[in-house]
């Protein structure tokens, strides 16, 4: 059917399988006023509403993503901070050759230290030590070998002493106690002399204490 597109109303049937125009689905024009069925198998229309062109929407958006691009570039170019001539040098505050004028007073310098302790770092200084100072070292004796803390050149303190040949253990063990090669004791000691330990056999096992002046275990 033909007619003003202004003054007639689409569609389409759903007779499908009993109407050709249904099987097609062709668009049927009904004009304003005129029953809304198909002029074909007389089955009601539904009405088919226009599509809207996309079309305006994307040449809108393609314009504002221009503008947009178009304002960030002329923004950026607003924006830029001025290049210095690279053949300028920047002022640092002081004039050229002003350096080598420079007077310094070193008057009020105190010195601290003189001699070999002035060319020492402060951590050398810290940790020296006098010759009495308790000091972790080896001390070698003809029956064994002593490994421990040393001060005024003999075991003071905490250490280990492993016997090389059988030796008398303390001089102040009532049981008279000999340690064999390969034995070793550890504990106290006071200027060489056993004073509080434990005595193990070369095997690690423990095989007493010794406590000077007393019977010990």
């Amino acid at each position: 059917m033909s007619g003003n597109k202004a003054v007639v109303k689409k569609g389409r049937c759903l007779n499908i399988g009993n109407c050709n125009k249904a099987n097609t689905k062709e668009i049927i024009e009904v004009n304003i006023g005129e029953d809304f069925i198909c002029p074909e198998c007389g089955g009601e229309l539904v009405e088919v509403k226009p599509k809207k062109s996309v079309l305006p929407y994307i040449v809108g958006g393609v314009v504002v993503v221009a503008l947009v691009v178009v304002g960030l570039m002329f923004g950026l170019k607003g924006g830029e901070s001025p290049v210095e001539d690279p053949g300028e040098e920047p002022e640092m505050g002081i004039s050229s050759g002003s350096v080598d004028s420079l007077d310094v007073d070193t008057s009020n310098v105190a010195v601290e230290a003189s001699g070999e302790d002035a060319i020492k770092p402060e951590t050398e200084k810290a940790g020296k030590t006098s010759p009495s100072s308790p000091r972790m070292g080896t001390l070698n004796f003809d029956y064994g070998t002593y490994v421990g803390s040393i001060s005024g050149g003999k075991a003071n303190g905490l250490g280990t002493l492993t016997y090389t040949k059988r030796h008398r253990i303390s001089t102040s063990d009532s049981q008279e106690r000999f340690a064999e090669p390969g034995d070793y004791v550890k504990g106290d000691f006071e200027n060489n002399e056993v004073k509080t330990v434990k005595w193990y056999g070369a095997d690690n096992k423990l095989k007493g204490a010794i406590f000077a002046g007393s019977n010990g275990l």
